[in-house]
């Protein structure tokens, strides 16, 4: 199946809002949407990853997700940034590991101590700046969306894992109800805050899904201040009815949590038995 994708550019800035990515050079900042499955009839589907991933579209197309699916790609990074992290880790052992084995145990621990809590700086740094990046990207998508055949006409679903949630909430909170039909939407380990959720209710014509997990270590040590949805339960309100805000606990579906990063990710797999229910 050929892949169509749809890019959205848009202009540089001159100030903060102009930056996607560390440095001192402004960008040219845009959102790609790509077409898994497309079709004439049905809802729309929009599967939206989180921090440094992209959504995988076999495993999308493996859901079984009636209508026409496409994935959204927003700034959220690559793998390539963990690499400042990486190489402060290995300074620190290069010095600390010599200095113990000849009973420096001072100056060992010291350098592998700092290491480390230059790899916590510098990854706090580089998630704080992509969950601003998220929460940019999101409040864009509604105008990127104008881009979809049919998209004011058909229901309109929205899936996201990760900081793909965050992107998902600030699309919503600056939506026009009017111009979607927004239906369903699903949170899978999800970075955005619990709180809140009651104020978007009228944007949401149907359910709330929420698949989390208790144990997972990722979301756990995430620079976040609030209460993540991927680590627990959305409270129901009186503008939620019991049935349309719906949480599952799939810690045990989910791998082992002592591979914190396959428990995080796990989700792909499993989500199309949820969203048919």
């Amino acid at each position: 199946m050929q892949i169509k994708q749809i890019w959205w550019e848009f202009p540089t800035y001159n100030d903060w809002e102009g930056f996607c990515s560390y440095g001192t050079t402004v960008r040219k900042m845009s959102i790609r949407i790509q077409t898994v499955t497309e079709t004439s009839r049905g809802p729309i589907h929009l599967v939206i990853a989180g921090y440094r991933a992209s959504p995988a579209a076999d495993l999308i197309r493996a859901a079984g997700l009636p209508g026409s699916v496409y994935a959204v790609h927003w700034a959220a990074g690559k793998w390539a940034e963990a690499g400042a992290s990486v190489g402060l880790l290995a300074r620190s052992v290069r010095v600390g590991v010599p200095a113990l084995r000849a009973g420096h145990v001072m100056a060992g621990v010291g350098s592998l101590a700092g290491g480390a809590g230059g790899v916590l700086m510098v990854g706090a740094g580089q998630f704080r700046h992509r969950y601003w990046c998220a929460r940019r990207d999101g409040a864009r998508l509604p105008e990127v969306l104008q881009t979809i055949p049919g998209i004011g006409k058909r229901p309109l679903h929205l899936l996201g894992h990760s900081l793909g949630t965050v992107v998902i909430r600030s699309a919503l909170e600056k939506i026009d109800e009017n111009a979607f039909r927004i239906e369903d939407v699903m949170l899978m380990g999800g970075v955005a805050g619990r709180s809140g959720w009651e104020n978007l209710a009228e944007r949401i014509a149907g359910r709330l899904v929420n698949l989390y997990s208790p144990r997972d270590a990722v979301l756990s040590i995430a620079p976040v201040l609030e209460r993540l949805v991927g680590n627990g339960i959305v409270p129901s309100h009186q503008l939620w009815s019991g049935e349309r805000v719906i949480n599952h606990n799939v810690c045990h579906e989910l791998p082992n949590p002592i591979k914190p990063i396959a428990h995080h990710s796990g989700y792909w797999k499993h989500f199309g038995r949820y969203w048919s229910r």
